[in-house]
């Protein structure tokens, strides 16, 4: 049971860092700060700047509830399609937690 707990606080630690990511991007895109430098959002070509930016507010806040309720599998499909929309270092993070969350709650032991 503790390697569930233990894969339970990765999936976690990922969701939250990869949603600080998210919304400090998107902050900072708003801003108009460092645009050009990182890479931390989102990135669609057809998609308009505001629309990146507000995909990745909601992901990152979808991510910070998300890592509360780590254990419900609606939710973690929910945040994989939202990590796979906002993309950038933040939505592959929200990816992997998601896929953690998912695959330690599938797998017996």
């Amino acid at each position: 049971m503790t390697s569930k707990s233990s894969l339970y606080s990765l999936a976690r630690l990922f969701l939250i860092i990869g949603a600080l990511i998210l919304i400090l991007g998107a902050v900072l895109e708003i801003v108009g700060g460092l645009r050009g430098l990182f890479d931390l959002t989102f990135r669609i070509p057809s998609l308009g700047f505001l629309t990146g930016v507000v995909i990745a507010i909601i992901a990152g806040v979808v991510a910070f509830v998300g890592a509360g309720q780590i254990k419900n599998p609606a939710l973690n499909m929910i945040l994989l399609i939202l990590g796979y929309l906002a993309w950038g270092i933040g939505g592959i993070l929200i990816i992997l937690g998601a896929l953690i969350a998912l695959v330690t709650r599938v797998v017996k032991t």
